[in-house]
């Protein structure tokens, strides 16, 4: 018998109060300027890169459905998503990156942490360690929007403009995760079968979001530390 509905409760609720954690309220009370919104723009592609690079080690040991589940998602990412005209990341935004030696120390950590936990972990757990950062930016689960969703209005209460004059990526991950975190629901109702792999997935979870509260953590503090006068 599934365990997963219990599971699933479980991790809705750990999605939720990742955004009352302390780095996560830290995160959305700095005021963005262009400067500092600068830095966030530095580190996007790199973050980008780490979630596929996890997601491709996930489906290294994962059985054959799980594969093709993982392939199905990583269309829109990687080869093309109608709905922006191009892949999420592209090979010209990567080329035009800084070097990822210039990434903040602490945001480098979290994606070398990252790629650790989805290389190291069995196929499970690498899953639950990519899946719960699509999970937190599902709006249906998570309550008050998810996280895309939430940055995309303080954007536009810190920097005016509307949401309809956001970046075509930041549009379409307001609502591009929903669907990819409902296409893993099948795999889990099947795999997630006792108590063993019910506690394996729930505790990916949260060493993922662990991680994903420092890198938002470092993310804000080098924010903080160009004075909103200056950097306005």
């Amino acid at each position: 018998m599934s365990l997963w509905p219990k599971v699933r409760e479980e991790m809705n609720a750990i999605v939720n109060h990742h955004f009352d954690t302390p780095e996560y309220k830290q995160f959305f009370s700095v005021k963005l300027t262009p400067a500092r919104q600068a830095i966030l723009d530095l580190h996007y592609p790199h973050y980008i890169k780490s979630r596929r690079d996890c997601w491709g080690a996930a489906a290294v040991r994962a059985p054959l459905d799980v594969k093709r589940a993982i392939w199905e998602h990583e269309k829109d990412e990687l080869i093309y998503d109608k709905r922006m005209g191009s892949a999420h990341l592209t090979d010209q935004q990567m080329a035009e990156a800084t070097a990822e030696e210039s990434l903040l120390p602490g945001a480098r950590s979290a994606i070398w942490a990252w790629l650790f936990l989805a290389t190291t972990r069995p196929w499970i757990e690498s899953l639950t360690v990519n899946h719960i950062t699509e999970r937190k930016n599902n709006p249906a689960i998570v309550k008050g929007g998810g996280f895309t969703q939430r940055f995309a209005h303080k954007k536009v209460a810190d920097l005016g403009g509307t949401i309809e004059t956001l970046d075509i990526n930041t549009k379409v991950h307001m609502v591009a995760d929903e669907d990819h975190s409902d296409m893993f629901e099948p795999i889990f109702d099947k795999y997630v079968v006792d108590e063993h792999s019910a506690q394996a997935v729930i505790r990916a979870a949260q060493e993922s979001l662990s991680i994903d509260r420092s890198y938002r953590s470092a993310l804000a503090t080098a924010m903080m530390r160009i004075a909103e006068s200056a950097a306005a």
